[in-house]
């Protein structure tokens, strides 16, 4: 069965020294056949929306895909009326029901779709997002920041009530997906420049913390669109105040008052899961000539 997906995320592949994990979800995407991309919304995190947005678009230009890509949200509190919302809106309402959103970055897209239609959330077939920490990261030597709920608490509030399934993959689950040095050496799949770039990243990330590995975060929510057995997930009575959001930290609540959301734990076939991430990369790196 085919599924209908927009991406949001706040891809920096390609600027030296920056994340990497949005572009490889991307490639990712490309490589799983039951997937129908119908477009990329951009946000700031990982940069600038001036830099995500244009990086974005040579990646995908680049790869010479038909897929359009639309600027968004800059920072939080800016006019809902973005190229990026719009898209949203326009896509929900060409087809109710059927969309899944796969958001990688801050919420502020999703949450500016909702202002410009109060029904946007009910028009989703469902979110899956990765965002927020049940306590502190700590990473090597240093405690890691949680950037995406954080990076807008209000957008984040809104899309954690939502009114559609909302799938949240947490910093914690994430740690479960570690990729270092030898994984870059055994993707014989990419070409070099690619492999240059990631490995940029890794010893960026590894000289931050201290620690020589970063975690494959974006790529859990992604997997989860087809191979849901892969993880563990529980239901999650979440209690979404501003304050806590402000941290990123997710508060269990009373299931009675709170809205209920699936809480990805971990993954509980890692195994699988890194060959199937590896078949589907492999697979986008033929069909795209990385």
């Amino acid at each position: 069965m085919i599924q209908k997906i927009i991406f949001d995320c706040d891809n920096t592949l390609g600027l030296p020294f920056k994340e990497v994990d949005d572009g490889l979800t991307l490639m990712y995407l490309l490589g799983v056949p039951e997937l129908d991309l119908l477009g990329i919304t951009t946000t700031f995190g990982n940069g600038r929306i001036d830099q995500v947005y244009p990086q974005t678009s040579k990646l995908v230009n680049h790869l010479d895909l038909n897929v359009p890509v639309l600027k968004g949200e800059g920072q939080p509190g800016q006019t809902p009326d973005t190229p990026a919302a719009r898209f949203l809106v326009e896509a929900a309402n060409q087809y109710p029901g059927e969309i899944i959103l796969l958001a990688t970055g801050p919420l502020g897209n999703l949450y500016a779709a909702s202002q410009l239609d109060p029904d946007f959330f009910h028009k989703l077939k469902a979110i899956h997002l990765m965002g927020g920490y049940l306590e502190p990261v700590k990473l090597g030597y240093r405690n890691l920041q949680e950037l995406n709920l954080s990076a807008n608490p209000i957008a984040a509030q809104s899309v954690l009530n939502a009114h559609c399934p909302v799938t949240v993959f947490s910093a914690q689950a994430c740690l479960d997906a570690p990729y270092r040095f030898k994984d870059i050496r055994n993707a014989d799949y990419w070409p070099r420049s690619l492999k240059w770039t990631i490995f940029q990243w890794l010893l960026a990330f590894g000289l931050f913390t201290g620690k020589f590995v970063f975690y494959l975060w974006d790529l859990l929510p992604a997997v989860y669109l087809t191979q849901p057995e892969l993880f563990n997930i529980k239901d999650f009575s979440i209690e979404p105040s501003i304050k806590d959001l402000q941290s990123g930290m997710l508060i269990e609540g009373d299931s009675s008052k709170n809205p209920v959301i699936k809480l990805a734990m971990g993954i509980q076939d890692q195994q699988a899961f890194y060959n199937h991430l590896n078949n589907a990369w492999r697979d986008s790196a033929k069909r795209y000539s990385l």
